[in-house]
C-alpha cells in the first residue's frame, strides 16, 4: 500500500509547482457562496487523504485546535457564533494546516530549502510585476490587467506609474505582504553586498515591485526590513536604509493621490478623531471600525473571545456604520481587515497572547556563529511577514500563511538544535 502512495506522489511532476500554486493562487475562485472555493483547495482536498494514509494523523493538530473547538462550540450554543461559519473556518483551517504540515514532512522539515523556494517564488511573481509594468507602458491591456484570467483579481488605478502593481495576487497590499520576506533578504543583500538566494539585480527587482504596489503596509514592511538589517547600527547602513525608505515614501506621497489621501485621512481619523466623509470613506476607517468591534467584543468576552468565525457576528452587533457615521458598508466584515483584530474578537486575550508569545519566542535576533546566520535570516524575514499580516491581513489561510508559521517555528527548532550541537563541540575541545 505504501508503495502505491509513493508511486502516486512520484507521478506528480514536482511538489515545488504544487507549493507555488497553493501559495499564490488566491486570485481565482470556483465559487463564492456559501464560501469561497479557491483553486488550490483542489490540491489540498485531493492530497490530504493520501498524506494521512501515508503519514498518519499528527498530534499537533489536536494540541493546537482543541481549545478553539470547545470555545467555538460553546458560543455556537449561546448564539454568539454562527454554526456554519464556525465549521467552515475551523474545518478549513485544520485542513489547510494539515496540508502544509504534510508538505513539511515531504521536504523532510528542511527549513532552508522551503524558505529558499519561497524567496525564489517571490522573485518570479515580482518578474510578473515587471511584465505588468512593461505591458502597461506599451498599452497591452491583457499583459497588465489579469481579470480575464483571474476572477478575484482587480486592477487598481493610481500609484507611481498609473496603476498599483499586484502581479498575480488579488490586490497590491497582498502582494506587498507576500513579498516581505524577500524584501528583507533583498535589503540584506544590498546592505551587506551578499547574494543570499537572490543576486543584486533580483533583489532590486523585488524592492522595486514592492514600492510600486504603492501600499502603505508595503512601505512599513520595507522599514522593518531596514531596521532589522541595520541592527549593528553601523552609521552607513542606517543612513542608506533610512534614505531608501524616505525616498520611496516621499515619492509615493507626492505623486500618488490615493496614497496621500489615505495617509492624510488616517491622521485625521486616528489622531484628530475627525469622522467627516473624507476620513471615513476609505480603508483607514475599515481598520478603525473593526478595531472598535474587537474592543467591544473583548470587553464582554475577554479571555477566549467568541470562537473562530465569530467576527462577522460581532460586526453586526458593534459596527459604527449607520451609527457614528450615517452611511453603511460592510468591508472586511468576515476577517476584520487585520489578523490581530480578528484574533482579539475570536480568540480573546489568551489567543492573542499565544500568537504574540509564539512570534517573539521563535524570533532570532542575532547569532555569534556564521553557520547559523541563515536561520537568523529566515526568522527575521518571516517575522516581517507575520507583523504585516497581524496588522493588515485578516484571513487565517490566505497565501499559505499556515506554512509560514510552521516554517517560522521549525526554523527556531532547527536553530536551537544546531546551536546546542555547536556549543557541545566547543565544550569537547
Amino acid at each position: 500500500m505504501r508503495r502505491l502512495y509513493d508511486n502516486i506522489f512520484r507521478e506528480i511532476n514536482s511538489f515545488n509547482s504544487i507549493l507555488f500554486i497553493c501559495l499564490f493562487s488566491s486570485s481565482y475562485v470556483f465559487f463564492k457562496s456559501p464560501f469561497e472555493f479557491y483553486f488550490h483547495y483542489l490540491f489540498i482536498i485531493s492530497l490530504v487523504p493520501f498524506f494521512i494514509l501515508k503519514y498518519g494523523f499528527p498530534k499537533i493538530v489536536i494540541q493546537l485546535f482543541s481549545v478553539p473547538l470547545f470555545v467555538g462550540l460553546f458560543h455556537v450554543l449561546l448564539g454568539g457564533c454562527d454554526s456554519f461559519t464556525f465549521i467552515k473556518v475551523l474545518g478549513g483551517l485544520v485542513l489547510t494546516f494539515l496540508f502544509y504540515y504534510y508538505i513539511f514532512m515531504e521536504y523532510k522539515f528542511d527549513v532552508n530549502k522551503i524558505f529558499s523556494l519561497y524567496i525564489k517564488f517571490s522573485y518570479w511573481i515580482s518578474v510578473v510585476g515587471v511584465l505588468q509594468i512593461i505591458s502597461y507602458l506599451i498599452g497591452f491591456k491583457q499583459g497588465y490587467d489579469f481579470s480575464w484570467i483571474f476572477n478575484k483579481w482587480g486592477l487598481v488605478e493610481g500609484g507611481l506609474i498609473g496603476f498599483r502593481v499586484n502581479s498575480i495576487l488579488s490586490e497590491p497590499a497582498q502582494l506587498a505582504i507576500v513579498l516581505s520576506p524577500a524584501v528583507y533578504v533583498s535589503v540584506r543583500n544590498l546592505l551587506h553586498k551578499k547574494n543570499f538566494i537572490l543576486n543584486k539585480n533580483q533583489s532590486l527587482i523585488v524592492i522595486l515591485i514592492t514600492i510600486l504596489t504603492s501600499s502603505s503596509i508595503g512601505f512599513f514592511g520595507l522599514l522593518i526590513a531596514v531596521l532589522l538589517n541595520t541592527q549593528s547600527f553601523r552609521f552607513r547602513y542606517l543612513i542608506f536604509g533610512v534614505f531608501i525608505f524616505y525616498i520611496s515614501f516621499s515619492l509615493t506621497y507626492k505623486y500618488v493621490g490615493d496614497f496621500k489621501s489615505r495617509f492624510d485621512s488616517a491622521i485625521g481619523l486616528w489622531i484628530n478623531q475627525d469622522f467627516s466623509l473624507k476620513n471615513t470613506n476609505n480603508s483607514s476607517f475599515v481598520l478603525y471600525n473593526n478595531l472598535h468591534i474587537a474592543k467591544e467584543n473583548l470587553l464582554k468576552h475577554p479571555l477566549f473571545g467568541t470562537g473562530l468565525g465569530s467576527h462577522e457576528t460581532a460586526f453586526n452587533k458593534y459596527t459604527l456604520t449607520g451609527k457614528v457615521i450615517q452611511y453603511d458598508f460592510a468591508f472586511n466584515k468576515k476577517d476584520g481587515n487585520s489578523l490581530l483584530i480578528r484574533l482579539c474578537t475570536e480568540t480573546g486575550i489568551l489567543g492573542v497572547f499565544f500568537v504574540v508569545f509564539f512570534t517573539f519566542k521563535c524570533f532570532i535576533w542575532r547569532t555569534d556563529y556564521s553557520d547559523l546566520v541563515k536561520y537568523k535570516i529566515i526568522s527575521q524575514g518571516i517575522f516581517v511577514l507575520i507583523i504585516l499580516s497581524l496588522i493588515r491581513q485578516g484571513n487565517y489561510m490566505l497565501n499559505g500563511l499556515p506554512l509560514l508559521f510552521l516554517l517560522y517555528y521549525y526554523n527556531y527548532v532547527s536553530y536551537n538544535r544546531k546551536l546546542i550541537s555547536l556549543n557541545n563541540s566547543e565544550d569537547e575541545q
